[in-house]
């Protein structure tokens, strides 16, 4: 897992470097808030939670970089169009703080994992997102968390 110092520049969809920038804003809050419309939307399908606007997606982001403040995502491979994109991502951290998901909770011990997903993205012409909704196995980043 490579570790990101400092925030990558705020760039709109169509612009060359999009999608590593976005990739990168995923480990600081106020750049990845920087990427949506103001009334831009985060669904995330695994764990059933949708935020919309950039003050719930700041208090989203919250959460997430309390949970794993390193973690990373590295888009792979992706596809994109007028209006939007999807793209296939590994998102990888570590179990270093707070998380609750389907009734179980993160040891908080480190223990390190790698996850694979994908993202369906809408944006308006401006290029910013107004929807981005992820998809991935949440039971595969619990398992982590019953590792003996």
């Amino acid at each position: 897992m490579s570790e990101v110092m400092t925030p990558p520049p705020v760039l709109r969809y169509g612009q060359p470097g999009f999608f590593e920038a976005y990739a990168a804003a995923w480990g600081f809050k106020e750049t990845l808030v920087a990427f949506y419309a103001p009334d831009g939307q985060y669904t995330d399908k695994a764990s059933n939670v949708t935020v919309k606007g950039h003050d719930m997606l700041r208090r989203f982001m919250k959460v997430y970089l309390q949970f794993s403040p390193k973690c990373t995502v590295t888009f792979t491979n992706w596809i994109a169009g007028e209006k939007g994109f999807a793209a296939e991502w590994i998102w990888e951290g570590a179990n270093d703080g707070p998380l609750r998901l389907h009734g179980q909770s993160s040891p908080q011990d480190g223990t390190p994992w790698r996850i694979d997903g994908i993202s369906v993205c809408r944006v308006n012409d401006r290029g910013q997102i107004l929807d981005h909704t992820d998809y991935w196995d949440s039971e595969h980043l619990i398992k982590t968390w019953k590792r003996v």
